[in-house]
């Protein structure tokens, strides 16, 4: 089993890692859509004003993602995203005081912007200096673990909501991240690396290693892949912020939260497939898979049945999609291009990532009010089959490049 080929010392950073990921993930993304209802009657704005902001904070983002990411470079992620959690922490507290919508949209930027240096790429290049050799296992490993962030945090926001309100959720969230997310990455940068020369001793350890790609094929090949790794985070962006308003749109009811939090449980279990099955698969065949899971899933909802049904395999399907997407976004870069330069390549992923997808939260909520869901969730089949495509382009790039597992 793949798992298991992880150096002993790496399990320890990759489930302090799979800590901080949930509370990342879930104060800083799933939460949001939950608390907008409240927080656009508190400022007197529109909802698609709230997910405008967001979309801003998005593209910003993207524009200084490939410095943070020469930074982890330079400094090492895990001190990056020691730093990272303190502002984080911070800009919480702000929010939740945030006395008008001015500041309070200041501050999502400012949170959106931060949030690469404590979320899955800053994570996964951690990764790759404390498990070289094994990188996609670890990779697994940690969104294995990270998987649940959904599941636990759209109930927890809605409860903390009902009870604090807003503003008292984003203080809690504060607090995890400070009280919990903070130490570890502090933890995790003290920790010493791995003795290259332990590495060398023992090559039974090491995971299918693949050709680089270099030259022309290797620019090629960086641009289709963020390019289609950008239109399938359109497709989740848009989608798992609206998970709970899509469902409850098609008639869901009360059973809404319950389907939506099935995504979880589908996200583990499809980890778990390539963590074993899918091991030795090359991650942009897998990549394929997570693009094309995606459109089926919408597609799903809007085909004639009982809600509930519909809903359970939207949720299902786009689970397995939105969890292969967090591996092979780590997975493919490493496979085609190693992990000298790690951190410089993520930040320029989500810089193509970001500035083509930030405004997909916004645009599905405009398109939602003005053509109404059934109409929306179609432009969001074709945008999905679009990605696929691009995938699979990409596929038969890097087979005739013939970037293989190597032999010898």
């Amino acid at each position: 089993m793949a798992l298991i080929g992880v150096a002993p010392a790496a399990r320890p950073v990759i489930a302090a890692l799979g800590v901080t990921q949930i509370i990342g993930y879930g104060a800083l993304y799933y939460a949001y859509a939950v608390l907008t209802p409240a927080m656009a009657t508190d400022f007197n704005v529109t909802e698609p004003t709230l997910f405008a902001i967001f979309s801003i904070g998005l593209l910003l983002g993207g524009f200084t993602a490939p410095a943070f990411g020469r930074r982890i470079d330079r400094h090492g992620a895990a001190r990056v995203m020691s730093a990272g959690s303190a502002a984080v922490a911070a800009a919480l507290v702000a929010l939740a005081h945030a006395p008008d919508i001015v500041t309070f949209a200041l501050l999502v930027v400012l949170i959106e912007i931060i949030s690469f240096a404590v979320l899955y790429d800053a994570a996964f290049a951690t990764l790759a200096l404390h498990a070289p050799r094994n990188t996609r296992a670890a990779i697994t490993l940690l969104t294995l673990i990270a998987g649940f962030a959904s599941t636990l945090f759209w109930p927890l926001t809605g409860w903390l909501a009902e009870d604090m309100g807003w503003r008292g959720t984003y203080l809690i969230f504060a607090g995890l991240t400070l009280g919990l997310a903070l130490p570890l990455h502090l933890w995790i940068a003290r920790r010493p690396l791995p003795d290259p020369a332990a590495i060398a001793a023992h090559p039974a350890q090491t995971e299918v290693q693949y050709q680089r790609l270099s030259g022309p094929e290797a620019r090629r090949a960086f641009w289709l892949m963020g390019v289609g790794f950008a239109i399938s985070g359109m497709v989740i962006s848009a989608v798992t912020i609206h998970m709970v308003p899509i469902l409850l749109a098609r008639g869901m009811g009360e059973t809404a939260f319950l389907i939506a939090m099935m995504m979880g449980p589908a996200q583990v279990l499809i980890r778990v497939v390539d963590a074993t099955l899918w091991r030795n698969l090359h991650p942009v065949a897998v990549a394929m898979v997570s693009a094309g899971a995606m459109p089926l899933a919408v597609l799903a909802l809007l085909l004639p049945g009982p809600p509930v049904l519909t809903g359970l395999c939207f949720a299902i399907l786009m689970g397995t999609g939105g969890g292969l997407a967090s591996i092979v976004r780590g997975a493919v870069p490493v496979a085609l291009f190693g992990t000298e330069g790690l951190g410089q390549q993520l930040g320029r992923l989500a810089a193509i990532r970001n500035l083509m997808g930030a405004a997909a939260p916004f645009a599905f909520a405009l398109s939602t009010t003005r053509i109404g869901p059934g109409p929306t969730l179609w432009l969001v089949v074709a945008l999905g089959l679009t990605g696929l495509a691009v995938m699979a382009i990409l596929w038969r790039k890097v087979s005739r490049a013939q970037a293989w597992p190597a032999t010898g």
